[in-house]
């Protein structure tokens, strides 16, 4: 059984009697351990001289209010989107195979992608302050908080405030909802304090020998790279005696497919082997005209375009496929030849983005590569190479999930690759970590919360909103507003929440 399913099963097997002696147990009710739903509330007064302490400023949270409402717009806007993106794609990522459950917990140490004392910490400090906000709002906005604590079910679910229900009834609308976006700016407040102060550590803080130099970031299983025993990170240094200090300098050398002498660097250790050099195929799309012809495993050799009466162009990086094929167009006919085939295959490509369409995925000898300078700016500048809001839209999301794919910001592999200027490399890592870990979670539990669906923030946010929108266009009695406010604010729930499972399902299995 996978250990993530086991370590779950355990602690459902232990909450179940936990849960029902709490329900019954007065000595817990006196100890302000209680039912909630199907979770369990710890109630304390942590934290409550603190907020009666900060709320003390009320110009300055009044202001803080505007200011969190119109975040907490903005974030709601950006989810649904994402949302609506990720519902469309789902016909397309049905069957492809999901990352596990494991992924969908935000369980430090059992999801494999939050490590766990950096994940710990990153989550505290999220879900204290997010809560610390909501209490000082309340405060602000002269209402009680009768108690702060943690949300336990199965596994520690967060942190809350609870203010006196009763007085949040019965104050302003213009209060409620400072109250409840207060949580969402916070979150995305300290995410943006904690970029800049991570992107001042990584920009200040790094050298590296190896800036422009090709590294290799991934490995196609089965190439001949990856047969080659050449570690994934390992960075090109020479290439048949000539010195490579650049992209530019590898696909110069790298002229055609052939057997070349590749010297490189590998955590201080240089090791030269010799290694078939070509432009690979690592996959062939499905129903494309490659398809019918092409097979993973091959290599390019030559490509000659018949229809435009090209000549023949030898094919031996990426970067002259990608050349070649940006002067073709839809319906042209290229002649190509494999490293496998006796003849060359005549070929009529499709269209894509009005130039012609192969239908394969290409890389020099099953090996990908970037360079030390891209990936620490990209850690530090996920908008460098934006022009468009939507292009300002996928950075975004690629940041956000960028440790789906090992960045946290930089992959703990690589970052060799650097050297600190002012602190032990093992300290500096460690700073960042910390740093990274509490920004990541600060920004996913601010954006999450705006989700414009009840229980999250978001959706109390939703409904003061919608009464505004009503009483300012003319519905003046208010429990008729009231009603067909819950009514929108259900469908908008229920609709939110379908979504989001189906994503999650799709996404999971």
């Amino acid at each position: 059984m996978n250990t993530t399913y086991l370590a779950l099963l355990i602690l459902l097997i232990v909450y179940v009697p936990f849960y029902i002696y709490v329900r019954k147990s007065d000595k817990m009710a006196a100890h302000g351990i209680v039912p909630y739903g199907p979770l369990v509330m710890f109630k304390t007064k942590w934290g409550l001289k603190t907020m009666d302490r900060l709320s003390k400023h009320k110009r300055f949270w009044g202001i803080f209010g505007l200011i969190s409402k119109v975040m907490s717009l903005i974030l709601m806007i950006f989810i649904v989107m994402i949302l609506v993106i990720d519902l469309i794609l789902i016909p397309s990522a049905i069957g492809k195979g999901g990352v596990g459950i494991e992924y969908a917990l935000a369980i430090p140490g059992l999801n494999p992608m939050l490590p766990l004392v950096y994940g710990v910490i990153g989550l505290i400090i999220a879900m204290v302050i997010h809560e610390m906000a909501h209490g000082i709002q309340t405060r602000a906005n002269d209402m009680d908080v009768d108690s702060s604590g943690i949300l336990y079910g199965v596994v520690p679910l967060g942190a809350f405030v609870e203010p006196n229900n009763e007085q949040v009834m019965k104050c302003s609308r213009k209060a409620r909802m400072d109250l409840y976006s207060a949580g969402i700016a916070t979150n995305f407040i300290a995410s943006i304090v904690l970029f800049i102060l991570m992107f001042a550590c990584l920009s200040g803080g790094l050298t590296t020998e190896y800036g422009d130099n090709p590294a290799i970031s991934a490995i196609v299983a089965d190439s001949p790279g990856d047969l080659s025993d050449i570690p994934a990170t390992a960075i090109i240094v020479n290439i048949d005696g000539n010195g490579v200090s650049s992209m530019d300098d590898l696909n110069d050398i790298v002229s055609e497919y052939r057997q070349y002498s590749l010297t490189y660097t590998y955590k201080n250790d240089t090791e030269t082997t010799d290694i078939m050099l070509g432009t690979y195929i690592n996959g062939v799309v499905s129903d494309t005209p490659a398809s019918k012809y092409l097979e993973k495993g091959m290599f390019i050799l030559s490509m000659e375009n018949v229809t435009q009466g090209g000549s023949v162009v030898t094919i031996g990086t990426n970067s002259q496929f990608t050349e070649f094929m940006s002067t073709t167009d839809p319906n042209d006919v290229v002649r190509i030849t494999t490293d496998t085939s006796i003849y060359p295959f005549e070929i009529t490509l499709s269209e894509n983005n009005g130039i012609g369409y192969l239908g394969v995925s290409t890389s020099l000898s099953g090996m990908t590569f970037t360079t030390p300078d891209k990936t620490l700016e990209g850690a530090t500048n996920p908008f460098s190479n934006c022009d468009t809001v939507s292009s300002y839209a996928l950075a975004t999301m690629n940041y956000i999930g960028g440790p789906f794919a090992g960045y946290s910001p930089i992959p703990e592999s690589t970052q060799w690759w650097f050297d600190s200027s002012f602190l032990p490399d093992d300290v500096f890592w460690i700073i960042i970590s910390v740093i990274f870990w509490t920004f990541w979670l600060n920004l996913v539990l601010g954006i999450s919360n705006a989700l414009p669906a009840v229980p999250f923030d978001g959706g109390f946010l939703f409904m003061g909103g919608m009464d505004f929108i009503l009483e300012k266009t003319g519905m003046r009695n208010t429990e008729k507003r009231e009603n067909v406010v819950n009514r929108i604010s259900s469908f908008v729930t229920y609709a939110t929440l379908l979504i989001l499972i189906l994503v999650m399902v799709v996404v999971i299995f």
